[in-house]
């Protein structure tokens, strides 16, 4: 495993898929979601795909605020890779929301030429009631 040049990009993919989540862009939210895609929240709820890009289209799920606040570190291979980092988020879900900070483990895939896309994000609330 390495963070060589390969996987070099794949710090700029997770930032636009940021900015695509915090701005709703649909077609960049359908093409870097693996259409196998899970989200398990900071608490506990898992979401696919549909759910989670599709609350994000229709306004269900809204992020005021996604950004990271470490380095976002990469390690993979040719089609595998995990990105970690840490971020601070402002959001509104169906469940409740509000201030969240984070640490986020994400894997990614690349397959039959379809670049980057996130398969599972696993997000970790750090702060300390």
């Amino acid at each position: 495993m390495t963070s060589g040049s390969r996987l070099g990009d794949l710090e700029t993919v997770e930032r636009e898929r940021l900015r695509a989540i915090v701005e709703a862009d649909e077609s960049v939210l359908w093409s870097l979601h693996d259409p196998a895609f899970l989200l398990c929240s900071p608490g506990g709820t898992v979401w696919d795909r549909s759910t989670y890009v599709g609350g994000l289209c229709d306004g269900s799920v809204r992020y005021s605020r996604f950004e990271p606040v470490t380095p976002i570190e990469v390690l993979g291979d040719t089609n595998l890779a995990v990105v970690r980092y840490r971020s601070v988020i402002d959001l509104i879900t169906p469940e409740g929301g509000g201030h969240l900070e984070c640490w986020h483990l994400d894997t990614y895939v690349r397959a039959g030429g379809t670049g980057w896309r996130c398969r599972w994000s696993q997000a970790t609330d750090t702060i300390k009631d």
